[in-house]
């Protein structure tokens, strides 16, 4: 993507005629472009990436705004105008408020990015968005200053690394051991289900580049929400969930329970089997419903009506199947994004139930800092947003690559089915950067 000094200036025009204060937007129309293409070109330590799972993308670069705790968003949304879906923030919030933070991934961060590449299929359009608030001069001449450093887009280079070592944390005894203890009868007298993670870390023998991996990793997953984090030019959290937190527009409100897993089979015969297994197995319904119970509670305190459909459906991935129920609320346009976020995460999918006995057990005994892993990543604008749960994700620094991947621990789980459980989930991602690191 090259843009012509008049098409810049196209934009600038555009900017000068909107009221010079707040958070204001001008776009123009491009040709079709790779976009993890383009933003690996960018040499800017702000880079992101969101896809949903209707394959509308975007690339973004830059921080015209940058949000860094629930107040100030919530500071922020009341800002945006509620008839509006294009001015968009980006961003995540970890797991827990508890949960250690990561190199560059605080507890919240959301930015408004400086430049936006969105390809809806049909469209595909560069947007500049400008932060008036103080000294809009100055923004003009940030805004000059990084369209000045936008670089053409390449082909991504391939990956070709290999698996040095590999460590599991929890390691396989360890997690023999917390399953033990969240199955015994005391303790399931207070705490019905612990989803209990592992992270997976590998060390290469080379550099990874996280864009090419998550293009790959989207090819083999095209139904999920795939995203890409980058907030220091170093390290990134990307990821292909197929779990929806909660979609919003105006007052039509969506989320889902995405719980219960099996294998997929070598054969079409065999995966049917299997899921069909899957949809009547006693302890992944039960798994599936205390996570439909608790996300209906909890929308029904902020909700006008909630309506929990019954039909259990398969999500059918590269190489785990999921029971998924999707849950329908009609909420106040009013509400804010920080107040559905506050309410809906950690899902009992991600974390367990009673909530805060279930994540402090988590937090005390996993031994790793999941950071934004099982946390929530997606964009809110006045209209509508969008968030996903963080899973089917991996932090990855040039040399280092950590996955992740949860089980819901409940009465009558095994150790060992679970652990197997994970090494599935992870399963995707690892063959991608060396088949030898499926070696467990």
């Amino acid at each position: 993507m090259r843009l012509s000094a008049s098409q810049f200036q196209f934009l600038i025009d555009q900017l000068r005629q909107a009221p010079q204060q707040g958070f204001q937007q001008a776009c123009i129309q491009l040709n079709k472009l790779d976009l993890l293409a383009w933003l690996n070109q960018q040499q800017h330590t702000t880079r992101g990436y969101w896809k949903n799972k209707h394959r509308q993308q975007v690339a973004f670069i830059g921080a015209a705004k940058s949000v860094l705790d629930l107040e100030q968003l919530q500071a922020v949304s009341e800002q945006l105008d509620k008839s509006n879906n294009q001015l968009r923030f980006y961003g995540g919030i970890a797991f827990s408020q508890q949960s250690a933070q990561w190199p560059s991934f605080p507890q919240h961060r959301f930015i408004l990015p400086r430049f936006e590449i969105r390809c809806d299929g049909e469209y595909t359009r560069l947007f500049v968005n400008a932060n008036f608030q103080q000294q809009p001069e100055l923004e003009y001449q940030r805004i000059k200053q990084a369209f000045a450093a936008l670089r053409p887009s390449r082909p991504l280079p391939e990956n070709a690394t290999k698996a040095l070592s590999r460590q599991d944390q929890p390691n396989a005894q360890q997690w023999q051991k917390l399953v033990d203890e969240v199955t015994s009868d005391e303790f399931q007298q207070h705490t019905a289900k612990v989803v209990l993670s592992r992270q997976t870390s590998i060390q290469l023998n080379g550099e990874i580049n996280p864009f090419t991996l998550l293009q790959q990793w989207q090819q083999k997953e095209p139904k999920c929400y795939s995203f890409l984090f980058q907030f220091d030019g170093i390290n990134s959290f990307l990821g292909c969930s197929p779990e929806r937190l909660y979609s919003r527009e105006g007052s039509q409100l969506v989320s889902e329970a995405l719980a219960g897993t099996a294998p997929r089979g070598v054969s079409p015969e065999q995966d049917q089997q299997l899921g069909q297994l899957l949809l009547e197995d006693a302890k992944n319904q039960l798994e599936n419903q205390l996570v439909v119970e608790d996300l209906s509670r909890r929308l029904q305190e902020l909700s006008l009506h909630v309506n929990a459909l019954e039909q259990l459906e398969l999500v059918k991935l590269d190489r785990v199947q999921h029971l998924k129920r999707r849950i329908q609320a009609r909420i106040s346009p009013a509400l804010a994004d920080r107040s559905l976020l506050q309410a809906l995460h950690p899902t009992p999918a991600v974390g367990g139930l009673p909530r805060s006995s279930a994540v402090e057990f988590i937090l005390k005994n996993e031994g790793y800092a999941r950071g934004w892993y099982a946390g929530a990543v997606g964009w809110l604008s006045g209209a509508q947003s969008e968030f996903s749960v963080a899973i089917r994700s991996a932090l990855v620094s040039p040399q280092q690559l950590s996955s992740f991947a949860g089980a819901g621990i409940v009465a009558g789980s095994q150790a060992a089915q679970e652990w197997q459980e994970l090494n599935h989930k992870i399963a995707t991602i690892l063959q991608l950067v060396d088949e030898d690191a499926l070696l467990d």
